[in-house]
């Protein structure tokens, strides 16, 4: 209800122009829920309730992908259905009159698609969250008086909801804040006009008072702050109710999560999941595969493209040479950025631990939610400061070193290492942490001197979490970037608006297995701190 109320507040104060920017946003992060919502929600079913097989390679492929950046995705489908896409010829040959009129990812269908299947991963992720905790006795209960998909409708959904919902709510506050795909694609979105406009340095907000502005100007700045505001607003209450919905109990042993034995339809499940694995992960790795393994050979007068192992191979094996100097500063910006997301995760997910904590949760809202320009902006005005300033010293760090980067990446990895760290910090028995507080230990000391150690494995999990989110840093690193070698994510953006050739291909799929690899050592560290280890 605050949110629509605030959504029609914000019709009313906004422009025309500034209107259609709003519903265009709209428009794009519904349509990509009502397709990563369904998805998302079977993933999760099959991962979470039933017996199928396959379900760990699925996993670790989904929690991959929820930190694979967005124009990885955007490049896989590119390379895919395209308009040079590996399948687009064969879709055009499908079609009933021969031709392709256009490539099927393109303007609002390719936004929607990558979008969607982007949000695809989170969505299944959080709902599984949701359906892991639904206490276990209450489902054995139900089982003796109703079958279980009956139990599944009737019970463990109804109870897994609000992670459901969280779900969608997170994937419209992505799809809505971010710029990365809208400008691949060319869509006007609220965020691609605040990513243009801060390129052009329309969005300067010190150089000009509101008092000197024309009426137009300040509607659209009060637009501009109830836009990200509305959006903060949707991530806030996802992450609400991600942590009403997943529950953690600390003092006891839980019973083990039900799951429904499918029997003789374990093939079907099993093919189903295959099937939804291939469309969301197999498809676009296929075709990025396809790209970088084409090489170009002569026949006749002319010359033909064919695809060989042997080039596949060889560009991937040469793609970390070829980009050694953006991988190596990029590497060490985001391990800086992923340190530091991890101190402040820990004291954000430890007033978690205590309660709601709606403060904090605001500010993660926020820190998720705030488009990366404007986040870039907010950074330059900190740092680029004049020479009269007593903090003069700060614009020489935004000339000559990688602060505007690391501020960037630490707010955007922080909650997600908080959101890692918060159910094994959740964990961590009462009764160890009232001795210490009995001995002196006071909040701090407890955290860092008693659950810490006895959860490292938890931290080197959000550690592995903030630095992939930190690597794929786009929409502010590209303004606060001094000059001299760009970071990897950039350097990969800008190649990608003149196609995914196969050099952008090979480093993409390199990127892919390195989130992979990543997402491996995470599921393993983190499940061995959530058992008791450390």
């Amino acid at each position: 209800m605050a949110g629509l109320l605030a959504a029609v507040l914000l019709a009313a104060v906004a422009g025309e122009r500034v209107r259609g920017l709003l519903a265009s946003s709209a428009q794009l992060a519904s349509l990509s829920v009502a397709i990563a919502l369904p998805l998302g929600l079977l993933l999760a079913l099959l991962l979470a309730k039933t017996d199928t097989p396959g379900r760990r390679p699925a996993l670790l492929l989904l929690v991959a992908g929820m930190f694979t950046p967005l124009h990885f995705v955007a490049a896989g489908w590119d390379a895919a259905l395209g308009v040079s896409g590996v399948l687009t010829p064969w879709l055009a040959l499908a079609a009933s009159d021969g031709l392709s009129s256009a490539p099927l990812i393109a303007g609002w269908r390719g936004a929607v698609w990558v979008h969607a299947m982007a949000a695809t991963p989170w969505v299944a992720m959080i709902a599984a969250a949701g359906l892991w905790s639904v206490d276990a006795e209450l489902e054995e209960d139900a089982l003796l008086d109703a079958p279980p998909h009956r139990v599944l409708r009737r019970i463990t959904l109804p109870l897994a909801a609000g992670a459901l919902a969280a779900g969608a709510l997170w994937a419209a506050a992505v799809a809505a804040s971010e710029m990365t795909v809208t400008d691949l694609y060319q869509v006007r979105t609220f965020a691609e006009e605040v990513y243009t406009q801060a390129a052009l340095g329309s969005l300067d907000f010190t150089a000009t008072p509101d008092a000197a502005l024309p009426p137009g100007a300040v509607r659209g700045r009060l637009a501009l702050a109830g836009g990200v505001g509305l959006v903060a607003l949707g991530a806030f209450a996802s992450l609400m109710l991600v942590r009403r919905s997943v529950r953690v109990d600390a003092t006891a042993e839980r019973r083990p999560a039900w799951r429904a034995e499918l029997g003789r339809w374990r093939p079907l499940g099993a093919a189903t999941l295959a099937m939804l694995m291939l469309l969301v992960v197999g498809v676009p790795v296929a075709a990025l595969a396809s790209n970088a393994g084409t090489e170009v050979v002569p026949a006749g007068d002319t010359v033909q493209r064919q695809r060989s192992a042997t080039k596949l191979i060889g560009a991937i094996a040469a793609a970390p040479w070829q980009h050694r100097r953006e991988l190596t500063q990029s590497t060490l910006v985001g391990a800086a950025a992923a340190t530091s997301a991890v101190v402040f995760g820990a004291l954000a997910a430890w007033r978690l631990r205590r309660g709601v904590a709606p403060l904090t949760t605001a500010l993660m809202a926020f820190a998720l939610a705030i488009p990366g320009p404007l986040l870039g902006l907010a950074i330059i005005r900190l740092l680029n400061q004049p020479t009269d300033s007593p903090v003069w010293w700060l614009a020489w760090l935004y000339d000559h070193t990688q602060t505007g980067p690391w501020i960037a990446q630490t707010v955007r990895a922080t909650p997600i290492a908080a959101l890692v760290l918060w159910p094994p910090l959740a964990s961590v028995p009462q009764s160890a942490l009232d001795a210490a507080r009995l001995e002196g230990a006071g909040p701090l000391r407890r955290l860092w001197g008693v659950a810490a150690p006895m959860r490292l494995g938890a931290f080197a999990a959000a550690w592995l979490a903030a630095l992939a989110v930190a690597l794929g840093e786009l929409a502010a690193t590209v303004l606060v970037a001094p000059p001299g070698t760009p970071p990897l994510a950039v350097r990969v953006f800008s190649l990608l608006h003149y196609g995914v050739e196969d050099r952008v291909a090979a480093i993409c799929l390199v990127l892919m297995l390195g989130y992979t690899a990543m997402a491996a050592a995470a599921i393993v560290l983190w499940r061995r701190s959530m058992a008791g280890g450390v």
